[in-house]
This record gives structure tokens, C-alpha cells and sequence, in this order.
């Protein structure tokens, strides 16, 4: 049996999360920007209180666009409990919790904090690393 990672090993950094009083149209270049699905929402104190995805984001821009309304903010349509993991988190148990839940990225965060991203895309990297080292190990 190969070591297991932990999230701390694969997660990825985020150079600019997103705030709730931030417009969408600037949430939507810095989510595209990242090459991300979406983006944890900070407060002040870098304290994880949403996260946006594009799909989050896809109703709203087809509404705001057609009206030229640029009043929606990320607070407004966020979603507000995203589900997050903690750096020491087993890659093993979030694949798992990934099979059975919706969300394709989840912030980590530790004491509170966002330290950085997962990914599915991440996860299936390394998954798939680990079993071709079972196949070179057998």
C-alpha cells in the first residue's frame, strides 16, 4: 500500500479570492482568470463565508447583461455554507466525499483561514498517479 497525501499536497493556491460587496463582473474576470470553476468568498479577515462558481455565476450574467445591470454583487448570489476541508484531510476520504457530493472545488481552510483550493481535477491526477504505481509495484 503507497503513503496516502494529504489536501495540504495537492491543494492550490489562490492569489485572488473573492469578497461579497465585490460586482459579479469582477468576480467573473478574476474566476476566469484563475482557470478555476469557481472561487471561496472571503471577509476582512480572509475567513472563508461563500464560494461562487460559474455556474452560480451563468444566470445572473444572462439577466444583468441583457438589462445592463451592474448592481449584483457576489454577496447576493453566493453560495453561503460552502462545504471545506482542512489541510491535513486525507485525498483518500475527499475522493470519496466528492463521489457523493456535488461541489467540484472546496477551499481549504485552516484556523478559520483560507490557505488555498482543491480540485476534483487535482484529486483524479493523484488518484490516478497512485495506481499506476500499484501497477510498477506489482
Amino acid at each position: 500500500m503507497l503513503p496516502q497525501k494529504q489536501i495540504r499536497d495537492l491543494m492550490l493556491p489562490v492569489a485572488h479570492p473573492l469578497t461579497g460587496t465585490m460586482p459579479l463582473s469582477r468576480a467573473v474576470d478574476l474566476i476566469l482568470a484563475s482557470g478555476q470553476l469557481g472561487l471561496p468568498v472571503v471577509d476582512d479577515h480572509h475567513t472563508v463565508v461563500g464560494f461562487l462558481s460559474e455556474h452560480d455565476c451563468l444566470r445572473y450574467l444572462v439577466s444583468s447583461s441583457y438589462y445592463c445591470d451592474s448592481r449584483i454583487q457576489v454577496q447576493d448570489i453566493m453560495q453561503t455554507e460552502p462545504l471545506c476541508v482542512a489541510p491535513g484531510d486525507s485525498v483518500i476520504d475527499l475522493a470519496q466525499q466528492m463521489s457523493k457530493t456535488k461541489p467540484k472545488n472546496y477551499p481549504v481552510v485552516e484556523r478559520g483561514k483560507l490557505v488555498g483550493l482543491i480540485t476534483r481535477r487535482q484529486v483524479m491526477i493523484e488518484l490516478n498517479r497512485m495506481l499506476r504505481e500499484c501497477k510498477v509495484a506489482i
